[in-house]
């Protein structure tokens, strides 16, 4: 087990192309660093592979179960946590649901925040059409709060890398919120529909590199990071061969982009 509040550098391995790798294992939970283009669990209707039973398979090999506690967004890369019992999901669900697990992104974004850091809210209401969310004034039209802080870490040509922080966890947060305040995804083309970053990065550069939680039996505080695969890192590269200006921010991700391996132990 590791020290409580210290990001573990943890023996991970991969269950082969396009599948997850895990990150730390534990009797109680499983963690993952997903690969963009798989889902995280199954949906109604699909027959696309998904990480859960993936997991699952391997897992039940060893008689065990694999019960799912959040998700991150198919094209998204990045890390997750699944439950391996049903008291452990328990615990976690009830921690996710109250906000409190530490759930860190990076994204670009097109164009230039208007601030170096800020805070995104908006009411966001699910709709059938086109499996989406939309922007609604208030709770009265169906809308329910989402906040999203984020602070930039690099402006780049025409656009910016940034870290977004889930206060709330709805569906597709962060694409919503950033598209609405002008400043979208880089390659979604699902909230930007005039989107054309697909000749550089086939999906929205998105990645979740930190996660943070209790362990559900110990207590024990749990901060894991997974650095972005190459394609994300590819973009970065490629915008700043354009323009580049790091911001001076305390705590700034240490060079995450110049570590060796995908896992790093930061005090």
């Amino acid at each position: 087990m590791k020290k409580p509040g210290r990001i573990g550098r943890i023996r991970s391995r991969s269950l082969g192309p396009k599948r997850p790798r895990v990150v730390f294992q534990d009797r109680d939970i499983l963690v993952i660093d997903k690969p963009s283009g798989l889902l995280s669990v199954p949906i109604a209707g699909s027959l696309a592979p998904n990480a859960q039973e993936m997991l699952a398979e391997e897992m039940g090999k060893e008689g065990r179960s694999v019960l799912p506690v959040h998700r991150i967004d198919r094209y998204t890369s990045g890390l997750m946590v699944f439950a391996l019992s049903k008291t452990a999901r328990k615990e976690l669900v009830r921690q996710f649901l109250s906000h409190t697990p530490l759930r860190l992104y990076l994204a670009v974004v097109r164009g230039a925040p208007p601030s170096e850091e800020g805070e995104l809210r908006h009411f966001l209401k699910k709709v059938s059409w086109g499996f989406r969310q939309v922007v609604v004034k208030n709770e009265k039209q169906g809308g329910t709060l989402a906040i999203t802080r984020f602070r930039v870490l690099e402006f780049l040509e025409g656009a910016a890398l940034v870290e977004a922080r889930l206060v709330t966890g709805l569906k597709n947060q962060i694409r919503v919120q950033f598209a609405q305040a002008g400043m979208p995804i880089w390659g979604d083309r699902h909230y930007v529909l005039e989107e054309k970053g697909a000749a550089i990065m086939d999906r929205q550069a998105l990645h979740a590199f930190r996660l943070g939680f209790q362990h559900p039996r110990t207590g024990a505080h749990l901060e894991f990071q997974a650095d972005p695969p190459e394609d994300f890192q590819r973009l970065l590269r490629f915008l700043r061969s354009h323009h580049s200006r790091k911001v001076e921010n305390e705590g700034c991700l240490n060079d995450i982009f110049k570590k060796t391996g995908p896992y790093s132990k930061i005090p």
